[in-house]
């Protein structure tokens, strides 16, 4: 019997690692799997420790986590050396996942699941990656180069949305979705926002319906305290494509808009002092992966100052009554999601586990 460790840290990359689960069980009986994962990944394996539950982003943020996050870390790596797997499998949560892969030490072979930006920021994190990692398996075809140049074996199967996004056909309404975000602490500097953003909308879109996308891993008593003026919905791909427009923050939310072809606004807010660090830090034209794809602005950015809720309604209302500009909008997703492709990529990654372990 082989076993096989998931660490995942964060909610896109539970869901990403839930369906690699899925596909291992499903090809062999021969394989115990151990994750140190959310929800989705704990359904098909034995769950060590929910890391979902100390993701935190923003510089600041995490320095003020950080003696959580470092005993969290020394509970993984004892965790893993009692387990003794003949593989782990580090899914996205760099800041965690690069130091977890250091301390480990190639005691076990290591893959590394959806790469850290390195291409964007702290590009000092190749060598880490290099030093401690077997394998890197990306999900954007030009991070495969990125990696190929730098001389780390790198494997690309596809992005794995294709798979996990099923085709969804309903008709679109005139309904507006928010997808704020899936961590607490991003959640209280957004939804302040948006709950303004739905009034001023609400004012110039009478008959128009409005919804807030509420991630699984977050629970509804969460928004209690903030005064709601929308229906909260829990996500499902079919709520968000009866959308005919989402305003949504930088993250996962932009490609499965994209695979979904369903037109969207970014926006994203945080700690001044996070912000003001990052902007010296990260090299990337773009905030959201969608306009870093193509290499242009498809989608439009308000960042920081700009997230205002009066910028974010007057965004929203231009490209409602702009046939052309939303129709450009849906032509651009559209050749983003072809930039995905192959489909079925976490089948085949979980075929390649299977065959080198």
């Amino acid at each position: 019997m082989k076993k096989v460790v998931i660490v995942a840290g964060d909610k896109s990359a539970d869901n990403y690692c839930g369906l690699l689960c899925r596909h291992l069980k499903e090809r062999s009986d021969q394989i115990e799997l151990y994750s140190f994962a959310g929800a989705q990944s704990a359904a098909c394996s034995q769950q060590i420790i929910n890391l979902v539950d100390h993701s935190v982003t923003g510089l600041v943020e995490i320095l003020c986590s950080l003696p959580k996050i470092f005993a969290a870390l020394d509970q993984t790596a004892r965790e893993i050396r009692r387990i003794k797997p003949d593989l782990v499998i580090l899914c996205d949560f760099p800041d965690f996942n690069l130091r977890l892969a250091q301390k480990l030490n190639h005691e076990f072979p290591v893959y590394y699941y959806i790469s850290p930006q390195v291409w964007a920021w702290r590009p000092n994190r190749v060598e880490l990656i290099r030093k401690y990692v077997d394998k890197m398996i990306v999900i954007f075809q030009f991070e495969e180069e990125f990696y190929r140049r730098h001389n780390i074996p790198v494997l690309y199967f596809g992005h794995p949305l294709l798979e996990l996004i099923p085709p969804v056909t309903v008709e679109q309404k005139n309904l507006i979705s928010f997808m704020p975000g899936s961590r607490k602490s991003v959640l209280k500097n957004h939804l302040p926002i948006i709950i303004k953003a739905k009034d001023f909308l609400a004012t110039k879109l009478p008959g128009w319906q409005f919804q807030l996308v509420r991630p699984p891993n977050i629970a509804e008593t969460f928004y209690h305290s903030f005064s709601l003026n929308m229906e909260l919905v829990e996500h499902s791909y079919a709520a968000i494509a009866a959308s005919k427009l989402v305003v949504a923050t930088s993250g996962t939310s932009g490609v499965e808009l994209a695979v979904l072809g369903v037109p969207y606004i970014l926006f994203y807010k945080m700690n001044d002092l996070s912000w003001w660090l990052l902007k010296r830090m990260v090299k990337a034209p773009y905030a959201g992966m969608v306009n870093i794809l193509a290499g242009r602005p498809v989608v439009k950015e308000l960042l920081q100052k700009r997230a205002m809720p009066i910028n974010v309604a007057a965004e929203a209302l231009s490209l409602l009554k702009s046939e052309k500009a939303y129709a450009h909008l849906k032509t651009g997703l559209a050749e983003v999601k072809d930039m995905l492709k192959p489909e079925g990529a976490a089948q085949k990654f979980a075929e390649y586990i299977l065959s080198s372990i």
